[in-house]
This record gives C-alpha cells, sequence and structure tokens, in this order.
C-alpha cells in the first residue's frame, strides 16, 4: 500500500506551512482516572505536530494504548520507557491515518501484544498493520476492575473510524481537534456521514473530549456544537458559491469564493473539503455536475 491522498496532502501542507520545532520531551500527564496521554511527535497535519497517545487502565497496569502514531524512533522509545513501568495488553486504533498507525506495528510486536481497529480500518491497513482483533460499534475493546472502554462507530472522517468511551471520558481520535482542523477528504471520507457521526455523540451523555491532537476538551458537547455550526456555515458557503441561471464553475472558483477568508496557502486543503461537501450536495440533489464544472 502505497502513500493515501491524504497523507500525501499532509506532507504538501507541511512543506508550506513548516511547523516550528518542538525538542520538549514528551511528558506523560493524567488527564481522567484511567487515562494518560503522551504526546508524541508525529507527521501530521500542521499546526498540530503531535498526535496524543492515550494510556487506558489501572495505574498499575497493564495498559490499552490508543493510536501510537509515532513513526520515529526516538519517540517510541519514550513510549516504550512508559510501557515497561506498567505493561501493555493491546493497541487500540481509532483509524487508519499514518499519524496514528505508525508506531503501532512495531508495538505490538516489541511487546507481543495484539491490534484491535474497526473491520474497516483493517481492510485499510490491510499489509500494513496487522489488526488482529476486530472492533464493533457498541463492544467494550478493553476492561478493567475500575472501568472500561466502549466503542463507538463515528465514520466520516474515515470510514472505519471508532471513538472510545471510558466513563465521562471520550477518545475521539480525529472528530474533533483540540489544535489544528479535521479533514474530510472524498477520498477516504464522507461529509454527510462526519455530520452524522458529530450528531451521535452529541446525543450522547456529555462528556469530556480527548483528542488525538490538541488539549483535552472538557465541553465535549460544546465543541461538537461548534463543528457542527462551522461545517453548517461551511456548506452553505459552497453551496452559495455554485452560479444558478446557467451559470456554471470549476473546482478553483469554487474555492476562491467559498475559502475566501482561508489563507491561500491552505486552498489546497480546502479543495479537498469543498469536494467532500460538493459530494454531499449532489447526492442531495442540490447542485449538478457537467464535465468538471458545477451549476445549480
Amino acid at each position: 500500500m502505497g502513500e493515501s491522498p491524504v497523507e500525501a496532502l499532509y506532507e504538501q501542507v507541511r512543506a508550506a506551512v513548516p511547523v516550528a520545532a518542538d525538542h520538549a520531551p514528551p511528558t506523560l500527564l493524567q488527564v481522567f482516572p484511567g487515562i494518560r496521554v503522551l504526546a508524541l511527535r508525529t507527521p501530521t497535519l500542521p499546526p498540530a505536530a503531535h498526535t496524543n497517545v492515550y494510556l487506558v487502565g489501572p495505574d498499575a497496569g497493564p495498559v490499552a494504548v490508543v493510536d501510537p502514531g509515532s513513526p520515529y524512533r526516538d519517540q517510541q522509545t519514550v513510549l516504550d520507557e512508559v510501557i515497561g513501568g506498567v505493561g501493555i495488553s493491546r493497541v487500540l486504533l481509532t483509524h487508519h491515518h499514518g499519524d496514528h498507525v505508525g508506531g503501532a506495528a512495531a508495538l505490538a510486536e516489541r511487546w507481543q501484544v495484539p491490534i484491535a481497529a474497526h473491520p474497516r480500518t483493517a481492510e485499510r491497513l490491510a499489509g500494513v498493520v496487522e489488526v488482529t482483533q476486530l472492533l464493533e460499534d457498541g463492544e467494550v475493546a478493553f476492561s478493567w476492575q475500575a472501568g472500561g472502554a466502549t466503542c463507538v462507530f463515528t465514520p466520516g472522517h474515515a470510514d472505519g473510524h471508532l471513538c472510545f468511551e471510558i466513563g465521562g471520558a471520550t477518545i475521539a481520535g480525529d472528530m474533533v481537534a483540540g489544535l489544528g482542523t479535521i479533514l474530510i477528504d472524498p477520498s477516504e471520507g464522507d461529509m454527510a456521514l462526519y455530520l452524522e457521526s458529530l450528531e451521535r455523540l452529541r446525543a450522547r451523555p456529555q462528556s469530556m473530549i480527548l483528542p488525538a491532537h490538541g488539549p483535552p476538551i472538557p465541553d465535549g458537547h460544546a465543541k461538537l456544537t461548534e463543528y457542527l455550526v462551522h461545517r453548517r456555515m461551511r456548506e452553505q458557503r459552497v453551496l452559495d458559491a455554485v452560479p444558478t441561471g446557467g451559470g456554471s464553475a470549476m473546482i478553483d472558483d469554487l474555492v476562491a469564493t467559498a475559502y475566501s477568508d482561508t489563507p491561500r496557502v491552505l486552498w489546497p486543503l480546502a479543495e479537498r473539503s469543498l469536494r467532500a461537501h460538493l459530494v454531499k450536495l449532489l447526492r442531495e440533489g442540490r447542485v449538478r455536475e457537467t464535465l468538471g464544472r458545477w451549476s445549480r
């Protein structure tokens, strides 16, 4: 399996928007009872430069490790040193993107533990990371005397995306971010499903959201509402940019109009999101596409 379109785009954006080097050593922090986090450097989407690795379970271990995404040996060594003090029972993956799975295979091999993920994530990772345990919506992925991690299926950003609920906290993967943005790329994601998944999470009991990038989000419902409002605003801007009355426009023209509030250096990223919105609008019969030109 070669580099995915999403990962190629991340690389393009990193080249255009370099992130300042951060040489501070990763620090293990308690963010919720039974949940600790270690932010490791990964090739992710700027302005983020790290992916949060969550250690779930009792303080004395063993723990489940969620999204060991760093491919860098120095970062993997830090994680190994932490795990050496508590032990590990399994690796859990929220989805298949490289900044979430970059260290998963090496970690599982070193510690001889299984990797668990949704079946669609397993399919995406075939030949790259061997998923040995399949997880479904509502299943308890890992449990200990004081709690457990329950799977919540949240497709949209990726077709096999899972969140993990642990008491009053939700490890949310790339559903929302504490730093940066969430890309919905039509090659691997689905805007309609993503919005449905945001609604599904918001309909569940209030919880602290623990994102893959950035700090914890104490008011999870408020953040989910913020994301829904923003995506609907952007969808309306995309729809308004599509000509009516017999006119039509190419993708580049639509990006310039619908994302005029976005720095031009980020327009390649904006184009992918715009295409995801257009796919949704096309399915709903609200826009038309003819030979690459869009109209209403």
